[in-house]
């Protein structure tokens, strides 16, 4: 136990480190390119090869070798690093022909054949090219990295791969800060000489990786070719074949997002959908994620019971703690989005006329947060059960549902961007129902919802009411003062009051949440 809890706090504290580094990359980025057709182009070929390290490295494959790896240690040494090799082989064989044929397309394709948006016309259409020849180079080493970043934590080895996402950063910071002394000032020569260094960062974090496992003699030369039938790497990509499928329909929904903000709606829109995303992300991953991924072992086990009802009772008071916790989460964030956005942001090319884009972008997609923590528990109470087909249909309509939203609400309202993120939020707020209604027919609700939306809806609106008059300082203040007077502050105080309502409420979801603070926590399997 103690190595355990040793293990979780170096990951929580690179993990934590890492969010900080990304988010002085962001800032970097907006008060050095401002939202623009540039910082456009650059997020959109960015999200490219991100799609496959979703997919690929962090998420199926990564979710499908690490328990295969650990069952052929436990077997025999021998045959995991033999596996290894072979998966290490085979997403090489896969990937470098990909990435040669992209880089070659994007060198060697006129920039006057590719449709060109409104702002930036064939100059963003060259810079696209030019971006994504040298950003995709990066997908092959981010993948194996992920690989073995799975067999260093299958053999106890958990700080290095958490802290590895931190190279990243400071490579794309440093290329931003050198910019200026080197004399790189043109916007896109700015964007091409940071895809450099990140693609650069990519190949260290790959050789930071391999380095240890190669000191304890786990590499071997990688197996070129696809696995054949039969052997353990072929079924870790069997075992893959569900999992791509419903994360790959989610984050080519993301990416056709972006897509779509990059031609319909104008400069500026790719960079406020990025923005919106990292503001949502880090209460997401403290708030729906935490409890998603706490709950999911006891969903696993009481759904190997006959009798179901006590896993209902888990997942109808965990899907009551995700109201709990995401709620006011949301609506902070919300009311107090132009002083966080002026923050975390302003400054440089990001100028007041983009803060509230920002902003009203922002306040769209975290309005979903609730939703979108109740899909993702309701997914894995499926996947409990044995049922990962449900989801991947339900994402495949979703899809549909989405874009069919984006133009809808592009097209008919002067919404902008924000328009795409609340097509997000009421496409989360589907998912969610639906999820919860076909769980139903397996077992029937254990714990009354009703009751803890309302209890989270008196407690969140009365921290609304108190979070304006909390702000202690003026907007011309320095940056020190509004980050603690109009943020720190006002998070602080109105955090205590929602607590306080729902102390006065008993609410039984937050005393189940402190019955969970004070048990030790157990081992947790990858996502499904």
């Amino acid at each position: 136990m103690t190595r355990l809890l040793r293990a979780a706090g170096s990951i929580s504290a690179f993990t934590l480190l890492s969010r900080i580094f990304g988010l002085w990359r962001d800032r970097l980025m907006a008060q050095t390119l401002g939202p623009g057709f540039v910082q456009d182009t650059f997020l959109l070929v960015w999200a490219l090869p991100n799609l496959m390290r979703r997919l690929l490295g962090e998420g199926a494959l990564s979710a499908s070798l690490v328990p295969a790896y650990a069952k052929a240690r436990r077997e025999d040494p021998a045959k995991a690093r033999e596996l290894l090799a072979q998966i290490t082989g085979a997403v090489i064989t896969l990937l470098t022909p990909l990435c040669a044929v992209v880089v070659l397309a994007s060198l060697l394709l006129p920039a006057e054949w590719l449709p060109a948006p409104e702002k930036g016309g064939t100059a963003a259409m060259r810079l696209l090219l030019s971006l994504n020849a040298i950003l995709f180079v990066y997908a092959l080493p981010v993948c194996l990295t992920a690989v073995y970043s799975g067999a260093m934590n299958t053999l106890g080895m958990f700080a290095l791969p958490a802290a590895v996402p931190i190279v990243l950063n400071l490579f794309w910071i440093v290329a931003l800060l050198l910019c200026g002394p080197l004399g790189i000032t043109v916007d896109t020569d700015i964007a091409n000489f940071t895809a450099v260094a990140l693609s650069i960062g990519g190949f260290l974090q790959l050789l930071l990786v391999m380095v240890p496992l190669w000191r304890h003699g786990e590499l071997l030369r990688p197996r070129f070719g696809l696995p054949a039938r039969g052997t353990a790497a072929a079924a870790v990509f069997v075992a893959m074949g569900p999992t791509v499928l419903g994360m790959s329909l989610n984050q080519v929904s993301a990416l056709l997002d972006q897509a779509m903000a990059f031609y319909l709606v104008g400069d500026g829109a790719v960079t406020y959908i990025y923005l919106a995303n990292r503001l949502l992300l880090f209460p997401h991953a403290l708030t729906a994620m935490s409890v998603a991924v706490a709950v999911f072992p006891k969903l696993a086990h009481e759904a190997g019971d006959v009798d179901r009802q006590q896993m209902r009772r888990t997942l109808d008071l965990a899907a009551a703690a995700t109201i709990l916790v995401t709620l006011p989460a949301a609506a902070g964030l919300i009311v107090l989005g132009d002083d966080v956005v002026r923050v975390l942001f302003q400054g440089g090319e990001f100028t007041e006329g983009d803060v509230w884009p920002t902003v009203l972008t922002s306040s769209c997609l975290v309005a979903g947060l609730p939703f979108l923590g109740l899909a993702q528990l309701y997914a894995r109470a499926f996947y409990a059960i044995g049922d990962t087909g449900t989801p991947a249909r339900l994402a495949a309509k979703l899809m549909v549902l989405n874009l069919t939203l984006n133009l809808v609400l592009v097209l008919t309202t002067n919404l902008g961007t924000a328009a795409l993120t609340l097509s997000s939020s009421l496409s989360a707020l589907a998912n969610a129902t639906v999820l919860a209604l076909k769980f139903r027919k397996h077992t029937p609700a254990a714990h009354d919802l009703g009751s803890a939306w309302l209890r989270s809806v008196a407690a969140t609106a009365a921290m609304c009411v108190s979070l304006p008059f909390l702000r202690l300082s003026s907007n011309d203040a320095s940056l020190l003062a509004r980050a603690l007077g109009n943020v720190a502050f006002p998070i602080t105080v109105g955090m205590l009051l929602y607590l306080g309502v729902h102390v006065l409420l008993r609410s039984p979801e937050l005393q189940a949440l402190r019955r969970r603070r004070q048990k030790p926590k157990a081992d947790q399997p990858p996502a499904g």
